[in-house]
């Protein structure tokens, strides 16, 4: 595919299928690219660079329009707390939201995590067949998401509805999911013992600050889709090289033991995270790029688990890599604080699968449909797999 710097669109799904060599290009010629693209920006393709930006919030700010959706149009306008605040404010809440996210946090969840994926799997097995993102990468997060807000199991089918039809729908569907958030909201306000993330950042003034509904709902929106897309695909990633490697598979299978290293490589190697934006603050200079207030940034966090100087095989599958300073998890101050619950769902998901199904192929003439943009993921996984011996 032929494309320059110039013209380089995060957000154009013609270039999904070859963006690491396009990216790997931009990395090995011109590192910081201006692109015109999305009314233009600059293209930060190194991993030295891209952690030195992440780690810098006084100088370039994370308020980027480019970065995340605005679901609905209203929320435009106002800073999502935590994710689109910088300095004392985003340490505050981050601070805050510790208790949710800590390993204590994420193995409370365990329990609810590995019996959704066993009863999913399970029903599945007798089938032989399945599209494993849509039966289960696709699933099992927005209900997680759903628990770790504090909603009532009853009611986190609902949420998980309501997501899927925002996504796949119009404007219409947009307004009725924040609707539904914002009856959420809502409905916890004077309930501080909910016991839930949502009761407790609704009822709870932090950094001597009681978040507007609007402010609220901005940061809801942005915590189930960094909760539910990042980890949805990052599990459909995961399972495509499992898929397509059938010795890796059978390794993993015969030793769950390798399925923390297994994450932790996919997480590096074909990061969820694929793109988010910062706004440069002050003038600066980027490995020899003039910057000026105003100007947008683009983080290609994959492309910066692929640079050579760090990872010079970095476009192989190891799962004996070993513990490496990658940037799937981000870095600096707006590092992905969900990354313990995150792992710990990786995890167990791929136990409970390759338990139940050791063995599955995608069919031969398979391509995958990659996507790319804010998120990095795969559309689909249609597998097969020898269903059990039914009784004669």
């Amino acid at each position: 595919m032929e494309l320059t710097a110039s013209t380089f669109d995060h957000l154009d799904p013609a270039i999904a299928q070859h963006v690491h060599e396009i990216l790997g290009t931009m990395r090995e010629q011109r590192p910081v690219s201006r692109t015109s693209a999305n009314g233009g920006m600059f293209v930060v393709t190194r991993h030295d660079d891209i952690r030195h930006v992440a780690r810098d919030g006084t100088v370039f700010s994370s308020a980027a329009e480019h970065g995340a959706a605005v679901v609905v149009p209203e929320t435009a306008e106002v800073l999502a707390p935590l994710f689109e605040r910088d300095g004392a404010p985003q340490l505050a809440w981050r601070r805050h939201l510790r208790q949710f996210f800590s390993p204590p946090a994420s193995a409370r969840l365990e329990p609810y995590v590995r019996g959704l994926s066993r009863e999913i799997v399970t029903r599945l097995v007798p089938e032989g067949r399945a599209d494993f993102v849509a039966e289960i990468a696709a699933r099992i997060p927005l209900l997680v998401v759903g628990a770790l807000l504090g909603l009532p199991e009853a009611r986190r089918p609902e949420l998980a509805a309501t997501v899927r039809a925002a996504t796949f729908g119009g404007e219409a569907e947009g307004r009725a999911y924040a609707g539904f958030v914002l009856e959420l909201i809502r409905e916890r306000r004077g309930r501080p013992d909910d016991g839930g993330l949502l009761a407790s950042v609704v009822n709870t003034p932090i950094d001597g600050h009681e978040a507007s509904d609007r402010e609220l709902l901005k940061f809801v929106l942005l915590l189930i889709a960094a909760g539910n897309l990042t980890t949805t695909d990052q599990l459909a990633s995961t399972l495509l090289v499992l898929a397509r490697d059938h010795e890796l598979r059978a390794r993993v299978a015969a030793d769950p033991a390798l399925i923390p290293a297994l994450v932790e490589e996919s997480v590096r190697f074909e990061s969820a995270v694929a793109a988010t934006g910062r706004t440069v603050r002050a003038e600066t200079r980027l490995n020899g790029v003039g910057l000026s207030p105003g100007d947008r940034l683009l983080l290609t966090w994959g492309s910066g688990n692929r640079d050579e100087d760090h990872f010079p095989d970095g476009a192989s599958f190891r799962l004996d890599r070993g513990r490496v300073r990658h940037l799937g998890w981000g870095a600096g101050p707006h590092r992905c604080i969900g990354l313990h619950l995150a792992r710990m769902q990786l995890r167990v998901i791929c136990e409970e699968l390759l338990a139940a199904i050791p063995e599955f192929r995608l069919p031969p003439d398979f391509v995958p449909e990659l996507t790319y943009g804010v998120i990095r993921g795969v559309r689909s996984l249609p597998v097969t797999w020898p269903p059990p011996l039914r009784p004669a």
